[in-house]
């Protein structure tokens, strides 16, 4: 830390650079802790020395191996726990060839520097986040029922593997932190997706309902006007295309 830097610290802190550490009170040392935890005029970490897979590769491989109907993938900033570099890359893989988990459990893949991770699940930072700090409901996706696959990959200088066994990542609240709002970004991209869907579903059978009578509504009332009024196909067509807000009769045709 410089000396700019140390003196902005101090500044939030009221504290005197000429004041001695062994005078400084208890309250003075944990408002000290807690400032240089949340002070963010620190530079980034040098990820240079990292491998990340990308967010491209990311895709390619998960579309490759998964077939998703709908995929979302995010690589976070780089960020650092105890002075580590750190990159977090998440994603989520909905629908297409992939079925419910079926045990109910979400699948999760887990990665560390690109190797994959295959035992002590239950253990691991990623199955922490997944099961217990993610409120899917607000996405309203459920990963112990949906067609759903979860992958998290961390690559850092030092992995902070909890054995000798390197089986599985300990939850650090950085790396745990990283992984919750990456895994939050990219659940936003496919709730919006899945929305949009269902509305397409919702309009496309109200729309069928409206095909269905509107022919017979238009007769009645042509009838009742003694044949004086006649209405296009055209004109119906052109009514059913304004009451569609997501286009689904354009969507049809084409």
């Amino acid at each position: 830390m410089g000396k700019e830097t140390a003196k902005k610290i101090l500044e939030q802190l009221n504290l005197s650079p000429n004041d001695s550490v062994g005078k400084l009170g208890l309250d003075d040392i944990v408002r000290l802790t807690q400032t240089l935890k949340n002070y963010d005029g620190f530079l980034p970490p040098d990820a240079s020395v990292l491998s990340p897979i990308g967010e491209e590769l990311l895709k390619e491989g998960i579309k490759k191996e998964l077939e998703p109907e709908i995929l979302a993938v995010e690589s976070r900033k780089p960020q650092a726990y105890s002075g580590h570099p750190f990159i977090v890359e998440v994603g989520i893989a909905y629908g297409g060839k992939i079925t419910p988990p079926p045990d109910g459990t979400p699948i999760i893949f887990r990665y560390a520097n690109r190797i994959p991770l295959l035992y002590d699940e239950a253990n691991d930072v990623a199955y922490k986040v997944v099961n217990r700090l993610m409120n899917w409901k607000r996405y309203k996706i459920d990963p112990r029922i949906d067609p759903v696959r979860i992958i998290v990959h961390i690559c850092s200088t030092k992995i902070p593997y909890k054995t000798v066994g390197k089986e599985y990542v300990a939850d650090r609240p950085e790396i745990e932190r990283e992984i919750l709002n990456g895994l939050r970004n990219v659940c936003r991209e496919i709730s919006s997706y899945l929305s949009r869907k269902r509305n397409i579903e919702r309009e496309r059978k109200r729309l069928d309902v409206y095909r269905k009578y509107l022919p017979m509504i238009i007769k009645f009332a042509e009838e009742a006007a003694g044949g004086k009024v006649k209405v296009r196909e055209a004109d119906v067509k052109s009514l059913l295309n304004r009451m569609s807000k997501y286009q689904v009769l354009q969507e049809e045709a084409s």
